[in-house]
C-alpha cells in the first residue's frame, strides 16, 4: 500500500517519525553541549533544562549519563512519548506542558538550560523572544546558563538543502529538507519538507512547510542585550571555542542573565 498525505502542523505532530528520523547524531550533541557546559558551570552533575523538549531525545542521553534533567513543551503527544522514553528511570526527570513564552512553568530550576538545532527561529518576533527569555531567567539558579544554538549565518542568499535519514526495526524515514531565502523586506526563511516514510506494509510520503526567524550576528546581540542577557562565549557545533564575532553555519551561543 502507498499513500500520499500530510502531516497537519508537521513532523511534530508524529512523535515516533520525529524520533525516528532525528535521534541519530544526538550523543554527539550532548557531547557538545556538556563539552560547552564544563566550562562554565562547576557543578560535575548540573541539572538541565531543555524547553521545546519533543521526544526527549537529549534528556534520554542525558539521564542516561546521570544528570538529572527536566523539560518542557506544548504538544501532549510528544510529551507522552517523552515520558515513555524517561520512565525506566524511577527518579531524576520531570516533564511539564508548557510553551516557549509560557510566564510560569511548573518546574525547579536548574544550573543549565539548552535549546539546540535553531528551535529559538520559531519564535517570529522581538516580543516572543523577549518573553522567552524572561521566562528562561526564572528557571535559572544563580550563576546559570542557557545554551543556544542557531544558525546565524543569514540570509541564505540561494536555496539549500538537507537529507536526513533514521530505522527503528523495520520502520525507515528519509527526510528532505529545503531551505528558501527570505525576500529583502523579510526576515522569514521558508522550509519546506518532503518525507517518505516505509513501512512493512507500504511506502507513505508527507510534506508541509514552515518559516524560521533569520538574524544577523547584529540582530541577535541586540535583541540578547535588550532582554538583559549576555553573550557569555560561543562555541561551534562540536563545542570548542570560537570568536564571539565570528559566523558559523551552526554555533552554541552561552548566554547568562546580565
Amino acid at each position: 500500500m502507498s499513500g500520499n498525505a500530510d502531516i497537519g502542523g508537521g513532523l511534530y505532530l508524529a512523535p515516533t517519525l520525529y524520533d525516528v528520523v532525528n535521534t541519530p547524531g544526538t550523543a554527539a550533541e550532548v557531547d557538545a553541549l556538556e563539552r560547552v557546559v564544563r566550562c562554565h558551570v562547576s557543578t560535575s552533575k548540573p541539572r538541565w533544562i531543555e524547553p521545546a523538549c519533543g521526544t526527549g531525545r537529549y534528556l534520554r542521553v542525558l539521564r542516561r549519563r546521570g544528570h538529572e534533567v527536566a523539560g518542557y513543551d506544548p504538544l501532549d503527544g510528544m510529551l507522552d512519548y517523552a515520558r515513555r522514553g524517561l520512565k525506566r528511570w524511577s527518579r531524576g526527570w520531570h516533564l511539564a506542558r508548557a510553551s516557549f513564552t509560557t510566564a510560569e512553568v511548573s518546574l525547579r530550576p536548574g544550573q543549565v538550560a539548552f535549546c539546540p538545532v535553531n528551535s529559538l527561529r520559531h519564535l517570529h518576533d522581538d516580543a516572543s523572544m523577549l518573553a522567552h527569555l524572561d521566562q528562561m531567567r526564572s528557571l535559572l539558579l544563580p550563576g546559570g546558563i542557557y545554551v543556544v544554538g542557531l544558525d546565524l549565518h543569514h540570509p541564505h542568499v540561494f536555496p539549500d538543502e538537507d537529507v536526513w535519514t533514521g530505522a527503528r526495526g523495520r520502520l525507515q524515514v528519509q527526510q528532505v529538507v529545503q531551505y528558501l531565502p527570505p525576500s529583502e523586506s523579510s526576515r522569514r526563511e521558508q522550509v519546506v519538507v518532503q518525507m517518505m516514510v516505509t513501512r512493512p506494509r507500504g511506502a507513505e510520503h508527507h510534506g508541509w512547510s514552515y518559516d524560521l526567524r533569520t538574524y544577523d550576528i547584529g540582530q541577535w546581540s541586540t535583541l540578547v542585550a535588550a532582554a538583559g542577557w549576555g553573550r557569555v562565549a560561543t562555541y561551534d557545533g562540536a563545542g570548542h571555542p570560537t570568536d564571539p564575532a565570528a559566523v558559523l553555519p551552526y554555533q552554541l551561543e552561552v548566554l547568562a542573565p546580565a
